[in-house]
């Protein structure tokens, strides 16, 4: 059985999800109770964003400018853009100016989820373009491929991602996590070869990958090829997490 699950852009099958958004579901079932989505909407569309009480979920902009509008605010998109609604609890309207895609990523909480939500999380809603997020630093990961932190850990429960950014020659070393399903999604322009294990994809704009966890994983980028992705991770559940400790 395959390490890396690689879904290219070619092959996602968008369907109408209502309310003028094009939406296909990518690698589905890699993780219980997640769900991720690539999303399309056309210039000119006002579209009511999908909304729950009971799913943590991330809104990340990656072609297309347009604005989304919350009863309170107005949040513009220029560039690559994370938004998090405020759960329910308000309708939120993205208008299109240009053609637009995005990624929807969703997860089920579980009785632990509501309990970190309820003790901590960021303000929502929350809106960030990629130029407003922090830069981080780490040790199997040379000079000159950059790293941002889009939410941080324990930001929204069991939820992170983060963007990687960088020109070839380069690459960064192997390292694995032990607590955390990953998935990687192709900016535009990028071309990198990704490692996990013994198997290895070349990832372009628009594809989508997933390893599970205790993989080790690495990049490598070929002169004049740029790495350009974003990930996304989901913690471990505590049974999970104790499962693994008992074996």
């Amino acid at each position: 059985m395959s390490v890396i699950h690689y879904q290219k852009k070619e092959d996602m099958k968008f369907e109408a999800a209502g309310n003028g958004i094009l939406r296909a579901e990518m690698l589905p079932g890699m993780v219980e109770g997640v769900h991720t989505y690539k999303c399309r909407v056309a210039a000119g569309t006002v579209v009511t964003l999908e909304t729950f009480g009971d799913q943590t979920q991330i809104y990340y902009f990656t072609k297309g400018e347009g604005y989304v509008a919350t009863p309170k605010k107005a949040f513009n998109i220029e560039e690559p853009s994370l938004f998090i609604p405020n759960m329910d609890k308000e309708e939120n309207l993205l208008h299109a100016v240009t053609d637009m895609e995005f990624l929807q990523l969703t997860c089920v909480m579980l009785p632990e989820d509501y309990e970190q939500f309820d003790h901590w999380h960021i303000a929502l809603p929350r809106f960030c373009p990629l130029s407003g997020c922090i830069e981080y630093i780490e040790g199997f990961r040379p000079e000159g491929i950059k790293a941002l932190s889009i939410l941080d850990t324990h930001f929204l429960t069991r939820m992170t991602m983060g963007a990687i950014i960088g020109k070839g020659p380069n690459k960064a070393d192997p390292h694995s996590h032990d607590n955390l399903y990953q998935w990687y999604y192709g900016m535009p322009g990028t071309k990198f070869i990704y490692r996990a294990a013994d198997e290895e994809i070349e990832l372009h704009e628009g594809g989508w990958a997933f390893i599970p966890t205790d993989i080790e994983h690495a990049i490598e980028i070929e002169p004049d090829e740029t790495v350009n992705y974003v990930w996304f991770e989901i913690e471990l559940t505590k049974a999970e997490l104790a499962a693994k400790k008992a074996q």
